[in-house]
């Protein structure tokens, strides 16, 4: 137990002991280089499959908003959101990809995309937050087998789970996700 400091000197002396265990006990800064070989993303489940995001793309993640139908658009496109004065259209990711649409729960969240002039809000199962691997366990050959193929190339294998990359590119380029009428 530490005494109280009665004059200067022992005030000093304190600091200085104080100085001395944080240096000692300090968790060292990470070097440059293990900041350069980590890829960070936003972990989601679509269906029963873990996927991430690269965060470039990710601008917010919300709770499902209230939302208005767009007459004579797909039944994936969900509708028109209101988000804080911009309407943000909504598309229901897993019923663009197998026509299965997503069921509405308290944990479904609206993952909103920004790439070039599209803005988008996909809606996804569960949202698991932020998720950092290492670059170097990046495999090219992970795979889920599933009809969603095209989308990813690849993952991460993070304590026992695997990690699939989205591709959100490949998303954005594809003409039937862009035309959205009937």
């Amino acid at each position: 137990m530490a005494l109280e400091p009665k004059n200067p000197q022992e005030v000093i002396q304190l600091l200085k002991q104080i100085e001395q265990y944080s240096l000692k006990n300090a968790a060292p800064l990470p070097l440059e280089d293990d900041l350069k070989s980590k890829w960070s993303g936003i972990g989601f489940r679509m269906g029963h499959y873990n996927f991430v995001i690269a965060m470039e793309f990710v601008v917010e993640i919300m709770k499902f908003p209230p939302i208005s139908q767009v007459p004579g658009s797909k039944e994936w496109v969900r509708g028109i959101a209101n988000i804080r004065g911009n309407l943000l259209p909504i598309f229901d990711l897993q019923g663009f990809l197998d026509k299965t649409l997503t069921q509405i729960k308290r944990e479904t969240r609206i993952l909103s995309i920004a790439k070039n002039e599209l803005n988008a809000g996909l809606i996804v199962d569960e949202i698991y937050g932020m998720k950092y691997f290492d670059q170097i366990n990046f495999n090219p050959e992970l795979d889920y087998n599933t009809k969603w193929k095209g989308y990813y190339n690849g993952g991460y294998a993070l304590e026992g789970e695997n990690w699939i990359v989205f591709n959100i590119q490949q998303l954005i380029e594809n003409q039937d996700f862009l035309n959205v009428a009937n």
